[in-house]
């Protein structure tokens, strides 16, 4: 019996189909984690009289 050619994946993309895209949501929440930690943690808009207080 041969392998089906149809899709590499046949689980995953009828779990897509009945789950949606897990993976890209993961991926898609990892990036605006990021964004917001880049915003957060960047101290260069920091001025120097904010700095001396």
């Amino acid at each position: 019996m041969s392998a089906p050619t149809s899709s590499p994946a046949p689980i995953y993309d009828a779990l897509v189909d009945e789950q949606g895209d897990v993976l890209s949501g993961a991926r898609e929440a990892a990036r605006e984690a990021e964004r917001t930690a880049e915003d957060v943690l960047d101290f260069g808009h920091l001025s120097a009289a904010s700095m001396d207080a």
